[in-house]
């Protein structure tokens, strides 16, 4: 057969091809309607309507059941083929992990590198040994952008405004503790409002973020004054500094739970109550039901929920 070019002047109705396919592999008017679950005028109206639409008889009665034309002959490939395509499209596709060879790349700062990859990293090499992982730290506008594209799949943070077609849900909410080091003349569990108003104090105002300015605020109370004799930006920084003076930092409390355990360094429950924030995965809209982002977000959401993974 040979495509002439023309655009298709009349709607292609696939219950017709269905009905040409079906009768071209039985031959046989009366098991075709049955397979198709027609009646015999539905399957005899059905065939005229194709031999209007092609021009040829397609089918002729036989002593036993029909026999193709020619032309039907001619067509029958190209009908399979394309009834094959059109079921193709409503299969459903299923993303095997164990199976898998692809790489999400996920934005998070270097507070979440530090949190979720070991974690991450771990359940992937259980679970989906050929899928690994890239992180970037875009700016908000590169990150709607990333992952309304595709090219992010998805974010793990602190993340707002980044419209309206992307989804969030909140993994567990961050507070500010304080962190000191171990040999620290106070030892106490809340540090007093008197010692919070002397003591030199570290902060971490890592870029793109209201975090420092957050923190700053309630330092600068009129009731605290406290005093700011370092700024850095990241508080992947606050931990070593600590470590090795007499200041003390203000720090998101789970990563300040697992930094003290590596360091040998003490939590301390705050005299104020610093702003809190939530800690989410973001996802864009299109990929909401694509089978691989699902897996993604699922398995995040159990590994990271409720924050348990950090205690």
């Amino acid at each position: 057969m040979h495509a002439t070019g023309k655009p298709l002047t009349r709607q292609v109705d696939l219950n017709l091809l269905e009905l040409f396919d079906t009768v071209y592999r039985l031959r046989n008017l009366t098991a075709a309607g049955q397979r198709l679950g027609l009646s015999q005028p539905a399957v005899s109206y059905g065939l005229a309507r194709l031999r209007d639409m092609y021009g040829d008889a397609l089918f002729v009665r036989m002593q036993r059941g029909v026999q193709p034309t020619p032309f039907a002959e001619r067509l029958a490939d190209p009908v399979a083929q394309a009834l094959e395509i059109v079921r193709g499209t409503f299969a459903k596709v299923v993303f095997e992990p164990a199976e898998a060879r692809r790489t999400f790349r996920i934005a998070m700062s270097d507070i979440g590198e530090r949190l979720f990859l070991p974690y991450l990293t771990t359940w992937l090499a259980q679970r989906a040994p050929g899928v690994s992982v890239e992180t970037d730290s875009p700016s908000l506008d590169e990150l709607s952008e990333g992952l309304a594209s595709g090219e992010i799949d998805a974010a793990l943070g602190f993340m707002p405004g980044l419209g309206k077609q992307v989804h969030q849900k909140t993994l567990f909410t961050e507070r500010f503790v304080y962190l000191l080091r171990a040999g620290h003349a106070f030892r106490g569990e809340t540090l007093p409002t008197t010692l919070v108003r002397q003591l030199p104090h570290v902060i971490a105002s890592p870029p793109g973020t209201e975090h420092a300015s957050a923190v700053e605020k309630v330092l600068q109370q009129p009731r605290l004054k406290a005093t700011v004799a370092l700024r850095v930006r990241s508080f992947l920084s606050l931990a070593p500094i600590v470590a090795g003076t007499d200041l003390v930092a203000p720090m998101p409390s789970n990563l300040a739970g697992v930094v003290a355990r590596h360091l040998g360094l003490r939590v301390c429950a705050p005299p104020v109550r610093f702003p809190a924030f939530d800690v989410c995965l973001y996802w864009h809209q299109r990929f909401h039901q694509d089978p691989a982002s699902l897996w993604l977000r699922e398995g995040l959401v159990g590994l990271f929920a409720g924050g348990q993974a950090f205690r």
